[in-house]
């Protein structure tokens, strides 16, 4: 089997399709790789150009223009698809996209590398500080909706103490997972410390706290693959940035004040205001 299966050339006659696993990707897109989409629309003739990773939001496309697609693999693993547009390529560009293709993913492994913490899979907390940075950036010059989730596991001392580390390990990349899935391809997963986490949501509070919701449901309902006996449960807080709420630290603290105020109201619980927690207790 080749390193990139066949390179097809064919008039687009629709928008591409989503893909299906959660591959999180920080900063907005796929800015990291922009050098490689400048280089390719210079040497092949694109007029546009689509990187689209398992798991990225569908992207429109020009219709009536020669495709050139070519998977973008990790091995024998298919991880997203390069597509490349134009009226006429030039010569050679179906052999200059084979390379680009395999840039590409070993570029995006050294950023995942930076980027991602190896356990579950979420951004550093440096990573999603700078995502946070920059959406509230965008809060304050646009009024662009910002939400901050944070939530951490209940308990968790005592899955390490009465399990073990590796126990507790399990658990962490279960949460990774489970939280990945949850989430929409916009939205930002990011591990603080510990087993406490944060999603940043291009959204309103109302938003944010039914996604924060979903999350408490789905990690209260998990099992931890060969560890069925352990059942855990997180108490999340929701904040929205607002008149008051208009920096990075302003955020984080109110929605830490409400991951507390949720732990203090019994755990397994969203608070999205003093007033307003939300709870299905655990049993």
């Amino acid at each position: 089997m080749s390193y990139h299966s066949p390179i097809v050339v064919t008039p687009l006659l629709a928008k591409s399709q989503p893909e299906t696993h959660a591959v999180p990707h920080g900063d907005e897109g796929h800015g990291h790789l922009e050098t490689i989409v400048g280089l390719i629309r210079q040497t092949t003739g694109a007029e546009s150009v689509m990187i689209q990773f398992q798991g990225d939001a569908p992207q429109a496309v020009a219709v009536g223009l020669d495709c050139i697609e070519v998977k973008l693999m990790e091995g024998r693993k298919r991880v997203g698809m390069l597509r490349a547009f134009a009226t006429e390529f030039h010569p050679g560009a179906r052999h200059l996209m084979q390379g680009f293709a395999k840039l590409i993913v070993e570029q995006n492994a050294l950023w995942a590398q930076a980027h991602l913490d190896s356990l579950t899979g979420a951004l550093t907390r440096r990573a999603f500080a700078d995502d946070l940075e920059r959406a509230v950036a965008q809060y304050r010059r646009h009024d662009a909706p910002c939400s901050l989730i944070m939530f951490d596991l209940d308990h968790f001392k005592r899955v390490n103490d009465s399990h073990g580390h590796l126990a507790g390990d399990a658990v962490l990349r279960a949460v990774g997972r489970l939280v990945k899935r949850e989430l929409r391809a916009e939205d930002r997963f990011g591990r603080l410390g510990g087993e406490e986490f944060g999603v940043l949501v291009a959204a309103d509070v109302e938003t944010a706290t039914e996604i924060a919701e979903r999350l408490r449901i789905a990690i209260a309902s998990s099992k931890v693959e060969g560890f069925e006996e352990i059942r855990f449960t997180a108490s999340l807080g929701v904040a929205a940035c607002d008149i008051e709420i208009d920096s990075v630290m302003a955020l984080m603290s109110k929605a830490d004040e409400r991951l507390y105020a949720a732990k203090k109201a019994g755990r397994d619980q969203v608070c999205a205001s003093p007033a307003r927690l939300r709870a299905a207790p655990y049993n």
